[in-house]
């Protein structure tokens, strides 16, 4: 199967630090066909329970702080803050954005 790269390499990072998928609980912000989609159904593949949401999620912070994986593919710089973050979470953020010094 044909996977995107970026899907693939976040894969990669969570296998490299052995983080365990299976029975966890991911959330993905980001809903993309290159990014969002392909890695739930990746999570999905790994027997975790996914969550896939975007910036207009009702209560996004709070759905996100249930999750053991938070996957973070939105292009908007500093969405995420602490309230997002379930203490001990693992988050990888791949959402690519432009500030004033590029």
């Amino acid at each position: 199967q044909m996977v995107p790269c970026t899907p693939a390499g976040i894969m990669e990072i969570l296998r490299e630090y052995n983080v365990e998928l299976e029975g966890k609980t991911a959330v993905i912000i980001g809903r993309s066909n290159i990014v969002g989609k392909p890695m739930a159904q990746l999570l999905l593949e790994k027997n975790a329970t996914v969550t896939l949401t975007h910036s207009r999620t009702p209560h996004l912070a709070k759905v996100c702080n249930k999750a053991d994986v938070l996957i973070v593919a939105i292009g908007r710089a500093k969405f995420v803050t602490e309230e997002f973050v379930k203490e001990g979470a693992v988050v990888i953020d791949v959402g690519i954005n432009r500030d004033e010094e590029g």
